[in-house]
């Protein structure tokens, strides 16, 4: 027995044999378990036998370095500010305002004034009659113009007048179709003069000379348009003369302005 028990400290399978010899049932470890898969050496602690060592953890990552040495990892926390700083700041604002208040403003600059605006100068119309017309002898006009009780309500006797120089034809007795003329044009009636006078009477246009121009050009343009028609030789004519004139009234015009300045 004595030897046995050497034998067993000697070798591990000595032992194995022992414990036959001693006829206890033991479990054999396979040889080529004994020996690493290196070729031999000591099984480190806390590994079991057979098994591959692990891999080595790969080294944590390098954070960023900032400012005071912090890493981007750790948060800084931010300090709440005590009730005495919230005071100490508003009161620093407070004589900002008052300081700012009691500088003068600086001075304004005078602007300069807008440009005086240029009225837009109005076109001189200066009325006259166009010779060889005649549409203010057609006496009898139609509906489309007031009636001749409405002209004369005020001038019974000139009504009276106006309706017995109408001929059957609605021309005027006393008008030349052939020459295109008054036979009375100097003794003519008072209501067959185009005067500013006439107009503020008979019509209620102010006796301005601008405004009774204007007037005028306007009445004989319709009369033209409904005796002759809109495409007549009389109405070209008529515009063309009140064209001409208009012009010479403004060069007169111009003529007077320079010689008073």
């Amino acid at each position: 027995m004595l030897l046995l028990r050497a034998a067993a400290r000697a070798s591990p399978a000595a032992s194995a044999m022992a414990a036959v010899v001693r006829g206890k049932p033991t479990r054999l470890t396979p040889i080529a378990s004994l020996s690493s898969s290196s070729g031999g050496g000591r099984r480190k602690k806390g590994g079991r036998r057979g098994e591959a060592k692990p891999p080595p953890p790969p080294p944590p990552p390098s954070q960023p370095q900032l400012r005071g040495g912090e890493t981007s990892g750790k948060t800084k926390k931010k300090k709440k500010p005590d009730a005495r700083t919230v005071v100490e700041a508003a009161q620093g604002l407070q004589r900002q305002e008052v300081e700012r208040r009691r500088k003068p403003p600086p001075p304004l600059t005078p602007a300069s004034p807008p440009p005086p605006k240029q009225e837009k100068a109005k076109r001189v119309v200066r009325w006259k009659c166009a010779a060889g017309c005649g549409a203010c002898c057609k006496l009898d006009k139609g509906p489309d113009f007031p009636s001749p009780e409405e002209i004369f309500a005020e001038h019974p006797e000139d009504l009276k007048l106006y309706k017995s120089m109408i001929g059957t034809d609605g021309w005027c007795t006393n008008y030349d179709k052939s020459t295109r003329t008054c036979n009375i044009y100097e003794e003519r009636p008072i209501f067959c003069r185009v005067e500013p006078k006439v107009f503020e009477e008979y019509f209620g246009v102010p006796s301005r000379p601008s405004t009774f121009d204007r007037e005028a050009c306007s009445a004989c343009v319709d009369t033209i348009k409904m005796v002759y028609g809109e495409d007549s030789a009389e109405l070209t004519n008529f515009k063309r003369v009140i064209r001409e004139e208009s012009k010479k009234h403004e060069a007169s015009l111009n003529q007077e302005k320079l010689l008073d300045t």
